[in-house]
C-alpha cells in the first residue's frame, strides 16, 4: 500500500493493482518503485497492491475484493509461471488474461515481462495478435523502475500508454502474423509434434496425424515466420549467416524452433484461438 509518509491529497483516488506473478517478492519491487514516483510522492495518487501467483487464483480473488467493495484498477501480468519448475503453475499469462477478463472485465491489463522469459515471443504475439482479450501494454521488469512507474501511474489514471514498442504487434505484415502458421487446429498439432524433437519426417507427420506432404508444406509456410521470430544467428564478423530453404533445413529450422518454445505450443490455452 502507499507508503504512511506520502499524505494523499484530501479526495485523492485509492486505485487497486493486482499482481499476476510466480515471483512471491515482485508486488514489494513494485509497490517500491511505485513510492517513488511523483504521483504518489505528491499525495495525488494512493494505491493499494494485491498478488496471486498462479492464474488459477484469479477468480477467487476477484470475489473475495468485490464483497469488500474492490475493483481492481490494473493488473500486472507474467507470462511463464514456471509449468516445467517443481510446484511451477500449469496456467501462462494467456490464461490469466482470460480470466482477468471474465472475473473483472473492467480491470486494465499490462503484461510484466523478464526479457529472459522463454517462450516471450511468441506469448506477445498470441496476447496482442490472438487473445480476444488484449493486454493495454507490456513492461519490460528490465526497463527503469521510473519508467515502469510511469507507465503504471498512467495506466492508473486512465491514460492510454503509447504504442512505441507495441508499433510491430499491430502493424506486423500479415504474412508474419502468429494466425497464418497457427490459427487452425491441424497447424497447431503440427507444431505440438515438432516439439517433440522427433528428426524423422514421417514420424512428426504421423504424431500430428498429418501427411508427410503436409508437413514439409507447413514448414516451407512457416519458414518466414521462424525467421521473423528468432533471427538466424550472426557469424563472427556481424554478418547474417544464411540459413538453407530446403525441405530438411526448413524441418530442421521448424524442430528446433518448436522445441524451444514448446511450453507455448503446449499452452492448453492455445487450444481457444485457432479453429476447428
Amino acid at each position: 500500500m502507499t507508503d504512511k509518509l506520502h499524505q494523499p491529497e484530501e479526495g485523492a483516488p485509492l486505485r487497486h493493482v493486482l499482481i499476476v506473478d510466480d515471483l512471491g517478492t515482485i508486488e514489494y519491487s513494485i509497490e517500491g518503485m511505485l513510492n517513488r514516483h511523483s504521483a504518489v510522492t505528491s499525495g495525488r495518487l494512493t494505491f493499494e497492491i494485491a498478488q496471486v501467483t498462479s492464474p488459477d487464483d484469479i477468480p477467487a480473488t476477484v470475489e473475495l475484493a468485490e464483497d469488500m467493495g474492490v475493483t481492481y484498477d490494473v493488473a500486472l501480468v507474467d507470462l511463464d509461471f514456471g509449468a516445467r519448475r517443481a510446484g511451477g503453475s500449469q496456467s501462462h499469462g494467456l490464461t490469466a488474461l482470460r480470466l482477468l477478463a471474465q472475473h473483472t472485465p473492467g480491470t486494465k491489463t499490462a503484461l510484466y515481462t523478464a526479457d529472459v522469459e522463454g517462450n516471450r515471443e511468441l506469448m506477445l504475439r498470441a496476447a496482442f495478435e490472438l487473445c480476444p482479450h488484449k493486454p493495454s501494454t507490456w513492461i519490460s521488469k528490465a526497463s527503469p523502475p521510473s519508467n515502469q512507474a510511469d507507465v503504471i501511474c498512467d495506466l492508473l489514471d486512465g491514460r492510454e500508454p503509447p504504442l512505441g514498442h507495441l508499433r510491430p504487434y499491430f502493424f506486423r505484415p500479415e504474412h508474419l502474423k502468429l494466425r497464418t502458421v497457427c490459427g487452425t487446429r491441424t497447424q497447431l498439432r503440427l507444431w505440438q509434434a515438432l516439439a517433440l524433437g522427433l528428426e524423422n519426417r514421417v514420424q512428426i507427420a504421423t504424431q500430428a496425424g498429418a501427411s508427410p506432404s503436409t508437413l514439409d508444406k507447413f514448414v516451407a509456410h512457416a519458414r518466414e515466420f521462424i525467421l521473423d521470430c528468432m533471427p538466424p544467428p550472426a557469424s563472427p564478423e556481424g554478418a547474417r549467416l544464411p540459413i538453407p530453404a530446403a525441405r530438411s533445413a526448413n524441418l530442421a529450422l521448424a524442430v528446433r524452433f518448436a522445441y524451444a518454445n514448446r511450453a507455448f505450443f503446449d499452452d492448453p490455452e492455445l487450444e481457444q484461438f485457432v479453429d476447428r
